[in-house]
């Protein structure tokens, strides 16, 4: 139990700073984010070494470095997408009004070339830990691959904030791809996805030798977060006020409520209709 308190505070701090870093280096000029993307390369070949390093390791010390190598794969996908190096074959805006079948193809190609990236290096860094004592990194990529997309899948079909504000001006017409709605069929089952794997993985943590309960507890609070973030989308607050400090002038300009300029919306779920002989 000692190795789950310290486990879950660095990954809160890696979650807030880390993303804080990413917001940063968007809002930068454009040849400072070209030197910042060819630095984080560096990093993720380092990153992709300290995996494989790290995986036949069984200290709790590993577990941590295997996660922050892991994040590190992350971050380089993140930031390569935001600064629009790699995003996908349709970069222009969707047209109003299309049925959900066609929008949903222009926003896959919108953003094609990012999730193959992803898979692909989400691969890799399983092949290069498989069957190691630590496997902490590759298991944040595939947990931050699958909060991510069922994210994006649940701003698509439409909820209270898109956040589209904090798109950099130069992928501000992703946008266009997202739906305006207070919820969507998808976000409990999500959301409630989320937050059974965030017990389950303490509980598991609860049980395990330090170095796995330390890997476990990370995992759990990456998983916890994605529930926060799921939570986000719906609720009335801006939670950019996390991240002011990385947004400068950004974040003052950021709407209540991110809604993209667009004509896809979404009605409200229905009240329910109380039976007549319940009155």
């Amino acid at each position: 139990m000692a190795a789950i308190a310290p486990a879950v505070a660095c990954a809160l701090f890696a979650w807030w700073f880390g993303t804080g870093a990413i917001f940063w280096l968007n809002g930068l000029p454009r040849r400072a984010r070209h030197v910042s993307v060819a630095a984080a390369t560096l990093a993720l070949l380092a990153a992709l070494a300290g995996i494989a390093a790290t995986a036949q390791a069984t200290t709790i010390a590993a577990a941590y470095l295997s996660f922050a190598c892991g994040l590190t794969v992350w971050a380089w996908v993140e930031l390569t997408f935001l600064t629009g190096l790699i995003t996908g074959p349709n970069r222009a805006p969707a047209a109003p009004g299309l049925a959900l079948a066609a929008r949903f193809r222009l926003a896959l190609g919108a953003i094609l070339w990012h999730e193959l990236t992803i898979l692909a290096l989400t691969a890799l860094v399983f092949a290069l830990s498989w069957g190691g004592a630590t496997m902490t990194g590759a298991w944040t990529m595939l947990l931050l691959w699958a909060m991510r997309t069922s994210t994006k899948l649940n701003i698509f079909l439409g909820v209270r904030n898109t956040y589209a504000g904090l798109l950099p001006e130069h992928m501000r017409y992703l946008a266009s791809h997202f739906a305006a709605g207070r919820v969507n069929p998808l976000f409990p089952p999500a959301f409630a996805a989320a937050l059974l794997a965030a017990a389950l993985l303490f509980a598991a943590a609860a049980d395990a030798a330090p170095a796995a309960a330390a890997g476990l507890a990370i995992l759990g609070t990456l998983a916890a977060l994605g529930a926060l973030e799921h939570a986000f989308l719906v609720l009335p607050i801006r939670s950019e006020a996390l991240w002011s400090w990385s947004l400068g002038g950004r974040a003052a300009a950021l709407p209540g409520e991110c809604h993209p300029a667009s004509s896809h919306r979404r009605a409200p779920l229905p009240r329910p209709v109380a039976h007549p002989e319940a009155t």
